[in-house]
């Protein structure tokens, strides 16, 4: 019982539906979100909202789950709240989705054809932000090992309302959004992953965890984004830092088996520690836990994601999310399942 009482600790937080908004002035809040916790955690910042919601979404995909998600939101639009949503445009059920939102009073569009919009990001009156891998799906909802955390901090919320606005004026542009830190978060997007991941990994004194659906480097091209936090990880297991690195091994994906089956050899010839997930489990999580900080986000490491797309992430240097986390790669790392 005492391994999981923090995680039981956390996730009771995250199935918290009827939190108050945070006040002006008031201590910024950080709360795990993983797994099965994620629609609980949505639908409560949904029934909070007071006056807007703003998400973008890789996957919207009707299912009786995704119907709570847009019940919660009809009602939030009945009781004044301006709700807006982007949705990816090569998706080929976003469109019947966003067509079913905006019939139901949501300002809801698709992104552009020359740019994916990757992100999983929702934020209501500025000041709430859920935020990481999971999509609007029954699997990824439901089935999956998803990482997302939820922030209530008006400094992070603003933050990200800024980014929502940049790419809901224009999804092909890249944004020009700096890196912003308020108290123990730092949040970043799109290209400012990688000059905040390197130094991150490079500064590592213990321990790193890598928990990944999916890495395609190229040892061939040492200067691709991919191949240089890779290159990390090698770096910081030859000074003697602990580096355990998980990825996903799919039953039915081959396109994802095969470039995370090149990671693993590369990794594995340099000294690092690499195992695949339970292959009946999709863990489509993105997370690092670097000592007592910890990475939750969209991204994945491959170059699409580090050099073209439109992602997000936080950074988060709090020990106690940083427990949380670790303790969650750590069960999976042992090859067993989250039970929340």
């Amino acid at each position: 019982m005492k391994r999981y009482g923090i995680a039981v600790l956390y996730l009771a937080l995250a199935l918290a539906v009827s939190l108050p908004l945070l006040a002006a002035g008031e201590k910024q809040e950080i709360v795990p979100v993983v797994n099965t916790g994620y629609l609980p955690a949505l639908l409560g910042l949904i029934d909070r909202a007071q006056k807007r919601i703003d998400f973008i979404q890789l996957e919207w995909q009707y299912r009786p789950d995704v119907k709570k998600v847009q019940d919660h939101l009809r009602e939030a639009m009945k009781r004044g709240v301006r709700v807006r949503g982007l949705l990816e445009n090569r998706i080929w059920f976003n469109a019947k989705s966003a067509e079913f939102l905006t019939k139901y009073g949501a300002q809801t569009k698709l992104d552009t054809m020359k740019k994916m919009t990757h992100n999983k990001l929702f934020v209501a009156d500025g000041r709430e932000v859920l935020l990481g891998s999971t999509n609007i799906t029954q699997n990824s909802m439901q089935r999956n090992n998803e990482t997302n955390v939820l922030i209530r901090d008006e400094a992070i919320g603003r933050f990200f309302e800024g980014y929502f606005e940049k790419l809901w004026e224009d999804s092909e542009k890249e944004p020009a959004v700096k890196p912003f830190t308020s108290g123990a978060v730092t949040a970043l997007t799109n290209r400012a992953y990688l000059k905040e991941i390197l130094p991150l990994l490079g500064g590592a004194k213990s321990s790193i965890r890598v928990l990944m659906y999916g890495v395609n480097c190229s040892p061939d091209d040492p200067e691709s984004a991919a191949t240089r936090l890779v290159d990390a990880l090698a770096a910081a297991t030859a000074r003697g830092v602990k580096v355990q690195v998980l990825l996903d091994k799919s039953n039915y994906n081959d396109g994802i088996n095969e470039v995370n089956k090149r990671t693993k050899a590369y990794l594995e010839s340099k000294g690092v520690m690499v195992r695949y997930d339970d292959e009946e489990v999709t863990s489509h999580a993105k997370l690092i836990c670097v000592d007592d900080a910890v990475v939750v986000g969209s991204y994945n490491w491959g170059y699409d994601a580090l050099e073209r797309r439109n992602e997000c992430a936080v950074i988060i240097r709090d020990k106690a999310t940083s427990e949380f986390f670790r303790r969650y790669f750590d069960i999976l790392w042992e090859g067993k399942r989250w039970v929340s």
